[in-house]
């Protein structure tokens, strides 16, 4: 009789220890472009075009220096300025911001424009941890990452030109 209520303690607790662990599992860091979010700005008459792209950050590095890391490889894989080699004679600015997931800002969100709702990015600053800007005339990067709290209160910012950190 105590064998076996030792072999069943003994298998619960290998049942729990499993649940646990999976459950704790991390998910991998991702970094991908919100979809339908792409903006460009500049009339025919003007010299400047900006360009506004957004990305979602799954599971961002609490580390602000890794997490520039993070945004500064996937912008390197990803060049912003290959997409845009149609527009020809123009000064183009370039504006990046990184958001984190949250209750509110989903990964799978959309912008909603309905008739009753409106729902933009603009109304998402407090997931926002990640924003690069350059163009053809300053080629030099500035990133300005952020750590958060929950609210979107900063807790810590950190400003890079390229590697060189600022302030």
């Amino acid at each position: 009789m105590i064998k076996i209520n030792l072999k069943f303690i003994v298998l619960m607790i290998d049942i729990v220890l499993i649940l646990l662990i999976g459950c704790t599992k991390n998910e991998e860091t991702k970094v991908f472009e919100i979809d339908n979010t792409e903006e460009i700005f500049g009339k025919k008459d003007e010299e400047e075009v900006t360009v506004k792209k957004h990305y979602m950050i799954l599971n961002p590095p609490k580390d602000l220096i890794e997490l520039k890391e993070l945004v500064e490889k996937y912008i390197n894989e990803h060049p912003v300025e290959e997409d845009m080699k149609g527009i020809e004679g123009k000064n183009m600015i370039f504006d990046l911001s990184f958001y984190r997931e949250s209750e509110d800002l989903p990964r799978d969100w959309q912008p909603d424009e309905s008739y009753m709702n409106t729902d933009r990015l603009e109304h998402h600053k407090n997931d926002l941890i990640a924003y690069i800007i350059w163009s053809d005339a300053e080629p030099q990067k500035e990133y300005n990452v952020y750590d958060k709290n929950k609210e979107g209160k900063v807790i810590k910012r950190m400003r890079f030109i390229e590697d060189q950190l600022v302030e």
